[in-house]
């Protein structure tokens, strides 16, 4: 498993609300499975109308994402990235 960053935009009401998400999946093509399914489960927002502009891997230190941190707390330390944001 990997660490990817999503940004795009959905449809939130009147407005349209852009996004940063940062997700674990295998592959890119499975991120952007996860991205859909995430809005569509939490927003109720179809597939057609998220409109993901970037897909990219990061290292998985960079997120503060809880999922993220989660899924490899055993594999990466995550104290110094810690550290840093309380300075």
């Amino acid at each position: 498993m990997q660490a990817f960053r999503a940004t795009g935009t959905f449809p939130n009401g009147r407005q349209v609300q852009p996004f940063t998400k940062d997700i674990v999946a295998s592959d890119e093509v499975d991120a952007r499975h996860r991205i859909y399914s995430f809005f569509g489960s939490r927003h109720g927002v179809n597939r057609r109308f998220v409109n993901i502009e970037s897909v990219t891997k990061i290292e998985p230190t960079t997120s503060t994402e809880p999922t993220v941190i989660s899924a490899f707390r055993d594999t990466h330390d995550f104290s110094t990235a810690a550290a840093t944001e309380e300075e």
